[in-house]
């Protein structure tokens, strides 16, 4: 059984003559009163104390809760200050490019910006969406659904055409936006959003993508021109990136719909979400209906004007890999290390001391990868402190040992990486190669033999000819083996004369040659 706590009466504390102090006193008490433990539960079966427990301790915590704001009521401006929760967004490092309010620079920068024209009412939006060459059936139904949420969105297929002559054509049908789906493994794994005329042009990562059928309990969509929430974009990347996504709707949102679609950035993911909202209880209380659907995007890469990833300039780019710069103090501490015991070898002085840092050394490099491990011990190696491996010859040492294996790490050829990520490869050409840079153009990329530079009718040919020759081949083999191989030999009738076959020529008139259709058997011998 749960403990009974005895009570504080506020109204006859209050009545009393008590001290401000005490009552703070008070209030701390009850905050640190002793929870519900496990031993109270013990006579209960082990598949119900659980439950039982969770159950005592959110009571025991609204009881609480209860007794501290009565106290908070009787000491009115006297009372402690709410304690504010420590969470990852509240003890976020500062950073220089958190936007202030009323900043005359920022605001300044956002009037003469790509995106002017649209919150100076200047354009309407209207939105093309496009997808990969050859899109699968995900990827349309994902396409389809961006459609359902922006308004003014027109789906078009690529049919192979190089993405800057989609911009180009996009902008002479006065678009105001691009939306490219790219996919990977019959799946949606990106998309680029490109605002017209001049940009920016940004590149998103999509992860945990849910369609509306997947949803459960999903409402249906609308026409009404929805509601757009932009949370947490405090950056000034963040402000550009909001700001791109606000010109994807239309002004004047249609209240009598309730459609609201949000953008939540946390943790550098933006969350997207599309509701409908109902108001209960004349208006005091609302509930969320999603409409689906639902996917988190991850920022790339973003870059001034229209789409052009050999020549455009990148205005941000994702950081690969970037624990490896906070372990730069740890790596240099292991350097020194390094050194000194280098140092030490030098100098012939062997003491426990010196294994001891030996030791330390080990650790230290284990713990930070097994690469900065190898690379000390090659340094070490060619200073002539580790024992050299045992020599197999020139030749054989280098597959034995595996030193093959590390290769340079660089792109071989022109043509490489996936064909639908933008990040390493366009349909708009090539890489060959920056010639002004001093590059040597890069020529196509083959294996073992160049492709073959034929059409498809010339293929065409090439495949009836080798059918009739194989037809030819096959029929002679058949029927003319023996003159072919010469290992046996099947001769037909008419090479076999009359005398041979043992029956009359045919110029003897011999009735019986015919046939003596009186006899039983006919007069064949």
């Amino acid at each position: 059984m749960v403990s009974k706590k005895k009570k504080i009466d506020c109204k006859k504390e209050a009545s009393s003559s008590l001290d401000t102090d005490e009552l703070v006193k008070q209030y701390d008490e009850i905050k640190k009163t002793p929870t519900v433990s496990k031993d109270e539960f013990k006579h209960l079966p082990k598949t119900e104390r659980g439950s039982a427990l969770r159950k005592a301790l959110k009571k025991n915590k609204r009881a609480r809760q209860a007794e501290r704001e009565k106290l908070r009521e009787t000491l009115g401006d006297a009372a402690p200050s709410k304690e504010v929760p420590k969470t990852i967004e509240s003890t976020r490092e500062y950073d220089e490019t958190m936007v202030q309010d009323n900043d005359d620079e920022v605001e300044h920068d956002e009037a003469h910006d790509e995106f002017a024209p649209y919150f100076n009412r200047e354009t309407t939006p209207k939105v093309l969406i496009t997808m990969s060459p050859f899109a699968k059936k995900t990827t349309w139904k994902f396409c389809f659904e961006l459609q359902k949420c922006i308004p003014n969105a027109e789906i078009f297929s690529r049919k192979g055409v190089p993405l800057k002559k989609v911009v180009k054509q996009a902008i002479s049908r006065s678009y105001t936006d691009l939306i490219v789906v790219h996919e990977d493994q019959k799946k949606p794994n990106g998309i680029i959003f490109c605002h017209l005329p001049e940009g920016p042009t940004a590149y998103f990562k999509i992860n945990n993508l849910r369609f509306t059928k997947d949803i459960p309990r999903a409402g249906e969509s609308s026409s009404h021109y929805p509601e757009i929430i932009l949370n947490n974009f405090n950056t000034r990347l963040g402000h550009t990136t909001a700001r791109m996504f606000a010109c994807l709707f239309p002004h004047d949102p249609k209240f009598t719909g309730r459609r609201v679609v949000t953008f939540h950035n946390q943790r550098d993911y933006i969350f997207f979400r599309h509701h409908r909202y109902e108001f209960k209880k004349e208006g005091e209380k609302a509930a969320l209906v999603e409409l689906g659907p639902r996917f988190t995007l991850r920022l790339k890469w973003l870059q001034k004007g229209t789409f052009d990833t050999r020549w455009g300039e990148f205005e941000w780019v994702l950081k690969v890999r970037v624990f490896m710069f906070r372990c730069l103090d740890v790596r240099e501490h292991a350097q020194i290390v390094c050194f000194s015991v280098m140092k030490w070898k030098h100098r012939g002085e062997d003491s426990s001391c010196d294994y001891g840092l030996w030791i330390l050394l080990f650790l230290l490099q284990t713990m930070l990868s097994r690469n900065l491990a190898l690379a000390a011990a090659r340094q070490l190696r060619v200073k002539g402190l580790i024992g050299g491996r045992a020599s197999l010859g020139p030749i054989r040492h280098r597959f034995v040992w595996g030193e093959d294996a590390i290769g340079p790490n660089v792109p071989v050829g022109g043509k490489m990486g996936a064909q639908e990520n933008p990040e390493l490869h366009t349909y708009d050409g090539v890489y060959r190669g920056s010639p002004e840079k001093g590059d040597k153009l890069i020529p196509d990329f083959f294996y073992r033999a160049p492709t073959m530079g034929t059409t498809y009718i010339d293929r065409c040919v090439t495949y009836f000819i080798s059918a009739l020759l194989w037809f030819w081949f096959s029929y002679h083999m058949y029927y003319h083996s023996g003159h072919l191989l010469g290992h046996w030999y099947m001769p037909y009738l008419h090479e076999f004369s009359d005398e041979e076959l043992g029956i009359p020529p045919d110029s003897d008139s011999d009735p019986e040659y015919w046939g003596n259709h009186g006899k039983k058997y006919g007069t064949y011998r």
